[in-house]
């Protein structure tokens, strides 16, 4: 996806995003960077509904997993 002619940038050109979309288990943007450094951002974003039903049930237990890995909790000193 693209996002062009926002606002302009001070001594520079208009803002723009470039959004690249993932597999994911839930929506969430998983990067953002501006590269050339002249108000031109891109972005990862993950979402399940670019998943094959088959991919997403792998990530769903695979993020099961590892909440379960997770420590609980802790005793204070």
């Amino acid at each position: 996806m693209l996002f062009s002619n926002s606002d302009k940038c001070w001594n520079g050109p208009q803002r723009s995003l470039q959004v690249r979309l993932r597999c994911g288990s839930k929506v969430e943007v998983a990067d953002i960077d501006e590269p050339s450094l002249r108000c031109e951002y891109s972005a990862l974003l993950t979402t399940p509904a670019l998943c094959q039903e088959g991919r997403l049930k792998e990530l769903q237990d695979k993020l099961e997993a590892v909440k379960m890995e997770q420590p609980q909790g802790h005793d204070e000193l």
